[in-house]
């Protein structure tokens, strides 16, 4: 794997975040976001991961990350928030309703996750390689209809990869506060859903972790669960203004930035090459969807 395109990969999602988020201070968006800044190192692990023409990705409101590494286009994200008929879904679903090939998210807290798990029944009966994956965060383990997923998933064996983004707060809700503890193991393994946790932080960690969970679904057509912690930079929607994470937590991630653990394995003028490709892609981008 070519580290400088991983970095490269990071490094888009979170400037074109930026960008998202300014546009939207500056009036030039309407509607709402969920922005991903801070949790980049799934959606680009799981771009080297999956076919998107033979396997199956669903996520929620927080997939702008997933959505650039799916299409690997820019201008379809952008372009979706912006109304145009050249976005994702043609400019009518807005940041959190979007498709692609087999990648499909909406907007209703851990909503996919039963789509995802009909999907994995039919690859089943269908015999093939192919798997279902479904991205959600940590409020949606206290969604029912999330829950009845895992049991049927793991009463009947289906394909299925359930990954956790547990950034810490369900909108501004901690998860201390919401739930007996602070990670899931318990509660998954209850499902006898085999179960693994990462930290974000370190992407060639998270990759090897996901990546044998990716192999495991696709070899023995039965489900697995990983729980990533991470955290966002931003807020929970663009009028959030964060005020109820602690500096100290923000501190510990600013450290712990999934980029760095990329950006310390390549020289500083590797690094400064890959911020300019960056802002050079967002310029065009922006340029394309204003003028388009």
């Amino acid at each position: 794997m070519d580290k400088k395109e991983v970095l490269y990969r990071m490094m888009l999602i979170r400037e074109m975040e930026h960008k998202i988020e300014s546009l939207f201070s500056q009036g030039l968006l309407r509607g709402t976001t969920h922005c991903c800044i801070g949790q980049e190192a799934v959606p680009v692990a799981l771009s080297y991961l999956l076919n998107i023409d033979h396997d199956y990705l669903c996520s929620g409101h927080r997939a702008h990350g997933l959505s650039m590494m799916m299409t690997m286009k820019p201008e379809t994200l952008l372009g979706e928030i912006m109304g145009k008929p050249y976005g994702m879904a043609k400019g009518l679903g807005g940041s959190q309703h979007v498709y692609y090939k087999n990648y499909f998210t909406n907007g209703i807290t851990g909503g996919m996750a039963t789509v995802a798990t009909g999907i994995a029944f039919a690859l089943k009966q269908d015999k093939t390689d192919a798997i279902s994956v479904v991205d959600f965060g940590d409020g949606a383990m206290n969604e029912g209809y999330v829950l009845e997923a895992f049991n049927l998933a793991a009463e009947m064996k289906l394909p299925v990869l359930y990954i956790l983004e547990n950034n810490g707060y369900a909108m501004s809700t901690p998860v201390e506060t919401a739930n007996p503890f602070v990670v899931f193991e318990d509660r998954v393994k209850g499902f006898a859903l085999p179960y693994t946790r990462v930290e974000a932080s370190d992407f060639d960690n998270l990759y090897e972790v996901l990546s044998k969970a990716v192999k495991a679904v696709r070899e023995t057509r039965e489900p697995q669960f990983v729980e990533v912690l991470t955290h966002r930079f931003c807020g929970h929607s663009k009028s959030d203004k964060r005020a109820y994470i602690p500096k100290e937590r923000d501190d510990y991630w600013h450290e712990h930035d999934c980029i760095k653990s990329v950006a310390k394995q390549l020289t500083e003028a590797e690094v400064k090459e890959i911020e300019a490709s960056v802002a050079a892609e967002i310029e065009r981008v922006y340029q394309y969807c204003t003028t388009h």
